[in-house]
C-alpha cells in the first residue's frame, strides 16, 4: 500500500507542477484574428412595374452609327440559262394531237375526295367538303338561300343545322 500512495504522491507532484506541462506540450498558437470580411454592396433594387428605363448614350450612338451606314447592295440573280430560255412555258397552250384536241394536264398525286351532297331542306342541297364532314365536324355555307351552320358525327351524319339571318 505504500508503494501506492508514493505513485500518488508523485502523480500529484507532477500534475500541480507547470513547468513540467510547459515543458512536455508545446504551447497553443494563439488564433490570429482573420481579416474581416469585405461588406458586401447592397444590390440595386429591380425597378418598380411600370418605370421605363432610358438607354445609354453609348448604346444610341452605336444604333445611330449603324442607321447611318448604306445599306448594303443585294443579293445578285442568277443568270438565266440558254437551256432553260428556249423551253416551252407549261402556261402556253399544248399542241392539239391526232384527234384534234390539246392534250389535258393531268395533277400530281392523289386527287382529293368528292364533296358530300347533304340535304339542308327540302329542295336545297349543300356540297360539302369530305374533310369539313370526316375531320373538323362542322362546315358553315353561304348559298343563295342564305348562310348555315352544319354539324356533323364522327360518322359523317348531319347532326346539327341552323340557318342564320
Amino acid at each position: 500500500m505504500a508503494e501506492q500512495t508514493d505513485i500518488l504522491k508523485a502523480i500529484d507532484e507532477l500534475l500541480d507542477d507547470p513547468g513540467y506541462w510547459d515543458e512536455a506540450l508545446p504551447p497553443h498558437p494563439r488564433p490570429e484574428k482573420p481579416p474581416p470580411t469585405p461588406a458586401i454592396p447592397p444590390q440595386p433594387r429591380p425597378p418598380k412595374v411600370g418605370t421605363l428605363i432610358q438607354r445609354s448614350d453609348h448604346v444610341n450612338r452605336r444604333k445611330q452609327a449603324i442607321l447611318l451606314q448604306p445599306p448594303p447592295p443585294p443579293p445578285k440573280r442568277r443568270q438565266r440559262a440558254a437551256a432553260t430560255a428556249e423551253r416551252p412555258l407549261s402556261c402556253q397552250a399544248t399542241e392539239p394531237t391526232a384527234n384534234g384536241q390539246p392534250e389535258l394536264l393531268m395533277p400530281a398525286g392523289p386527287l382529293p375526295p368528292p364533296p358530300i351532297p347533304v340535304q339542308v331542306e327540302p329542295g336545297i342541297v349543300i356540297e360539302v367538303p369530305h374533310f369539313a364532314v370526316h375531320v373538323s365536324g362542322r362546315y358553315k355555307p353561304r348559298t343563295a338561300q342564305g348562310r348555315w351552320i352544319l354539324r356533323f358525327s364522327r360518322t359523317g351524319q348531319l347532326t346539327y343545322r341552323r340557318r342564320l339571318a
